[in-house]
Parts: C-alpha cells; structure tokens; sequence
C-alpha cells in the first residue's frame, strides 16, 4: 500500500509542478466577530458525508501542523479538548516546515486507515498531491490556520473545510493599525515577513498592500525572519545601520515584532519609530503594555484548534459542515489590552 501511495504523490507532484492545480472559491463562512462565540452563516454548498462506521474507541484523526512554533501548542490544547469531549484519538505530526516531509505524514497516515486528516500546511502548493492522494485513497482532509491552494478564501478542490482566519483581512487590519499610528502624514514602512510560501505569508502581504492603498504608508523594504525572533532583530539591525529612514515596522507576528521593538530600545529609537505585530501572544500582548510594540491583534488559536477537529467528528457523522468556518483576528490596543487574554 505504502509503495503505490508513494508512487502515487511522486506522479502528483510532478503533475502539480508541470501544470498547477485549481481551487474553487467558498459561498459561505462562519465569522467570528470578537474573541467570543462565533455566528453561524448560511452554507447552500456545505459538505455532508454519509456517517462512518461508529466505532467503540472513536474516531481516529491524524493532525499534521507545519513547524515547531508556541502558537501550535495553543492550537493543539484546544484539538484536544475537543478529542476529550467528542472521544476521538489524536495523533500529531510535525513537518519541520518542509512540504516534502508532510507529503509523506499524509501517506503515512493514509497507510494507517485513520478516519480523517486534519493538516496545517507547511506549503500553500507544495502539498496539494497529499490533497489528491487522500482523495483517491477516500480519506477525507481538512486544513486549518495555514490553509492550500492559490484562493484566498483558504477552500481548495478536495478539503471539506477550512478552520482559520480570512488572511487578507487581517493584512488589512494591520495596515489601518499602522495607518492609525503614523496619522495623516504616513511614513516610510518595513515588512518584516513569515515563512515564504505559507498561506498566510502570502496573504497578509497582499492585505497589507491592499489595506495602505490611499494612505500616505510606503512600504519601502521586504524581508523574511521565518517566524523567528532573533532573524527579525537582525534585519532590525542591519537597517539601522545603515541608516534608511524608517517610520514603522510591520511584522507577520508580534514574536518578531517584539524582538524589533526590543532592538529599537536598545539603539534609543523606539521613541521615533513604530512596531506592529499580530496574532495576540502572551509575549506579544506584555510587549504592547510596556511600549516595546505599539499595535497587536488577537487570534483565539485555541478555538482554531478545537473547531479543526469538532469539524472533523461532524463530517464523520453525516453532518453538514461549512466550506470554510472564520475565526476573525481582532485589534488590540494599549486602551483594551488589559481585556486580553493571550493563548501561547
């Protein structure tokens, strides 16, 4: 089994590579307003499965994340709350942030007979055979917070559903918490961004440019830091020094964006220049309260995790489930940051 599966993906992948694959947009979604109860929004193109066979000791789900970063361990304490109360089993993989390595967690959990998948992905394309392999293999996939594919909306041809935030709108909320602090006369901004090629490095970017269009923002440098604190204090570094004018810098996560912050502290600048971050970190948020960054959002990843996998235990009984269920990032600010609780 594990031969043809590998022969399978290898032929996938270089049918992807050669012609590319499509995704298709998603009617409807799930939005959640505020870090609180989402509200539930009409779905005539929900996905319904026929209920699997009931079995004694539960579902069996095999839950792929992308790399070794503080916020899967909320993502992952919110599926398994969900596994204790829904009695499924969890078995958890990590990819080391290369596509190649996930491909074969999906073959291996399709060899395995598990009941569903549910993968973070390591690569918005790089993955798309392990999307086509289950398909074939009649293992039903699911993506949550990093989503596939080349659509925005994070649905995909073969994916039952998505879990996770709109990416481009949180690009833009970053943008007008920037736009917000420079003012009327805007400044001169540095991206600092994730790991290249992830669903959510590609479109908060987009956001991001979209979400300043009209504003007096001008975004001047591009760098990737990879998710990483110190890469980003080091592109911090190397920008002052060579002494470009820099009015704010925005980074893809408040773990790099506090990691700026303290770089800017240290060279007697922060007074002059803005960070903003994302994502509502227990760091992150402790930055905004001491003024090392000076915007942030929040994500509740625990609910990410915990709706990924009561999806998954719906569509294996027959339920509908949405295309796409939306946890909204949401603006924090010095005024309500005491009101915010961070996950990771």
């Amino acid at each position: 089994m594990r031969k043809v599966l590998a022969m399978g993906l290898t032929l996938a992948m270089l049918a992807a590579t050669l012609s590319g694959c499509g995704s298709a947009a998603a009617p409807a979604e799930e939005k959640k307003a505020e870090a609180a109860a989402p509200a539930q929004e009409a779905a005539p193109a929900a996905e319904e499965a026929a209920p699997a066979e009931a079995k004694e000791d539960g579902y069996n789900i095999a839950v792929l994340i992308p790399g070794s970063v503080a916020y899967f361990t909320a993502t992952r304490a919110g599926s398994d709350e969900a596994a204790a109360k829904y009695g499924c089993n969890l078995s958890y993989s990590d990819a080391n942030w290369d596509a190649a390595t996930q491909l074969s967690q999906i073959e291996d959990a399709i060899s395995k007979g598990v009941d569903m998948i549910a993968v973070c992905a390591s690569d918005a394309e790089g993955i798309l055979p392990g999307i086509e392999a289950a398909n074939e293999a009649g293992v039903p996939i699911l993506t949550f917070t990093n989503a596939i594919g080349t659509d925005e909306s994070g649905t995909v041809d073969g994916v039952v559903s998505y879990i996770g935030q709109n990416e481009v709108n949180t690009g833009k909320l970053c943008a007008k918490i920037a736009a917000d602090l420079l003012g009327e006369k805007g400044g001169k901004v540095v991206c600092i961004e994730g790991k290249p090629g992830t669903f959510c490095q590609i479109w908060r970017t987009k956001g991001f440019e979209e979400g300043i269009k009209g504003t007096n923002l001008e975004i001047v440098y591009t760098q990737t830091a990879e998710w990483d604190k110190e890469k980003a204090m080091k592109i911090a570094e190397d920008i002052l020094q060579k002494g470009d004018p820099v009015d704010l810098f925005f980074c893809q996560d408040d773990g790099m964006a506090t990691g700026v912050g303290e770089v800017l502290k240290e060279a007697g600048v922060k007074d002059k220049i803005k960070v903003v971050g994302l994502g509502g970190s227990i760091q992150g948020l402790q930055a905004l309260k001491d003024g090392i960054i000076d915007g942030n959002t929040f994500l509740a990843a625990k609910e990410e995790g915990y709706k990924a996998i009561e999806t998954c235990v719906k569509y294996l009984n027959g339920e509908k489930v949405e295309p796409r269920t939306i946890v909204d990032q949401v603006e924090v600010t010095k005024d309500n940051v005491d009101q915010v609780e961070g996950e990771w």
